[in-house]
């Protein structure tokens, strides 16, 4: 996954007159302040040990797929701890004080990195075994230019708003033969379907695919959700959402949302003077 970090920090500086994506658009709705703290003024991030394990893990699974998944555990492991390494190292460099990291339950700052290490050495290993013993069927789309389906950059034109993203995989399977959008997640369960959505779009509009579901790959249990219905969300209604989003940014609309369990763990809650928690 070589061009995905520099894809997100792109993706933060894309914040008025560039284009949207499902993430800006998640934090937006989340709070329009810490959007604009976090991608407009770009102020400090409190870094914690989830940013990089998240980030490896992807990177493994990516290079596990593009060895045609010949790649061994143990490499794929190696690719993880190469990966993990750098990017903590890059948020220590960033910020070297471990208690001004967030911490993870009773665990931190160098505690969790280590933690994290090892946990995200096991999601790897939950990555492996679902595609090798638990659902070896289920497999990455190939492109029709012959390219696989895994970290698949995309841009879309929604009347006017373009919007870029990646994909972490498109699926298909004998049984299900229609492809469908698949995000890996490291941590916790997305809220709703709405990044599925926009992928659903994109799969859509640039390859002419008709989705009607998606899920969620969860490395905590090692398997994917039950699908998401996708139906209710069609091409104009995701437009109007990005529609919504626009025009509040460009106009300067930034309503902080404060509430004791967002704020708690705001990446930029240092530099806000609405924080709650």
């Amino acid at each position: 996954m070589p061009g995905r970090r520099a894809a997100q920090l792109h993706d933060r500086k894309a914040a008025v007159t560039d284009y949207r994506s499902a993430s800006q658009l998640g934090e937006f709705k989340l709070c329009p302040e810490r959007y604009r703290l976090h991608r407009i003024e770009r102020v400090w991030e409190r870094p914690a040990a989830w940013l990089p394990q998240g980030l490896a893990v992807h990177e493994a699974a990516e290079a596990w797929e593009r060895s045609g998944r010949t790649m061994s555990l143990d490499e794929a492991h190696e690719v993880y701890r190469e990966s993990y390494t750098k990017h903590t190292n890059r948020l220590c460099e960033e910020t070297p004080r471990w208690d001004y990291w967030f911490s993870s339950g009773p665990y931190h700052g160098e505690a969790d990195i280590e933690r994290r290490h090892r946990l995200g050495l096991e999601q790897v290993t939950r990555y492996v075994h679902y595609y090798t013993v638990t659902a070896p069927q289920e497999v990455v789309w190939t492109t029709p230019a012959g390219d696989p389906a895994i970290e698949l950059g995309f841009e879309i034109n929604l009347d006017g708003v373009p919007v870029r993203g990646y994909l972490d995989q498109v699926t298909t399977c004998p049984a299900r033969p229609t492809p469908w959008p698949r995000d890996l997640k490291t941590g916790n369960l997305p809220g709703d379907a709405f990044q599925l959505a926009v992928y659903a779009i994109a799969l859509l509009l640039n390859y002419g695919i008709s989705v009607t579901i998606g899920d969620y790959w969860m490395g905590r249990s090692g398997k994917p959700t039950l699908p998401y219905a996708l139906t209710e969300w069609t091409v104009e209604r995701v437009t109007e959402e990005f529609h919504q989003m626009d025009a509040a940014v460009r106009a300067g609309r930034f309503e902080p949302k404060p509430e004791p369990a967002k704020c708690r763990f705001c990446p930029v809650q240092a530099s806000c003077a609405y924080a709650a928690a």
